[in-house]
């Protein structure tokens, strides 16, 4: 006996023909099947852009690198400037002490 010959067998087989069919149209409509020459422009396209997208990070970070150099330079700076400031208010205090006027303290500037 052959088991296509078999009725419900014969329904079942179709169904699974439809079933496959109907699924190969939807999946060319959902994009998920594409030919293979739009496949190779896509992943092209899609390569150009990681290679894109690649120099981009690697400028962002050269920049970004230059930034925390000049940052820390401007920090190195600031300290060296207070330093001085620093230096320069003990020193014209020393030579108010040794010239006998009292220490006023701090000097406060009010706007």
């Amino acid at each position: 006996m052959d088991l296509a010959a078999i009725p419900w067998v014969q329904g079942s087989l179709v169904s699974i023909a439809l079933a496959l069919i109907f699924g190969g149209v939807g999946m060319v409509f959902k994009g998920m099947l594409i030919p293979r020459r739009n496949h190779a422009e896509l992943v092209a396209i899609l390569e150009k852009r990681i290679t894109e997208k690649t120099e981009e990070a690697r400028e962002y970070k050269a920049a970004w690198l230059a930034a925390e150099a000049a940052r820390h330079e401007q920090d190195n700076q600031f300290a060296e400037l207070m330093e001085f400031g620093r230096t320069t208010d003990a020193f014209i205090r020393s030579l108010a002490f040794a010239a006998g006027q009292p220490d006023e303290g701090p000097r406060h500037v009010e706007a």
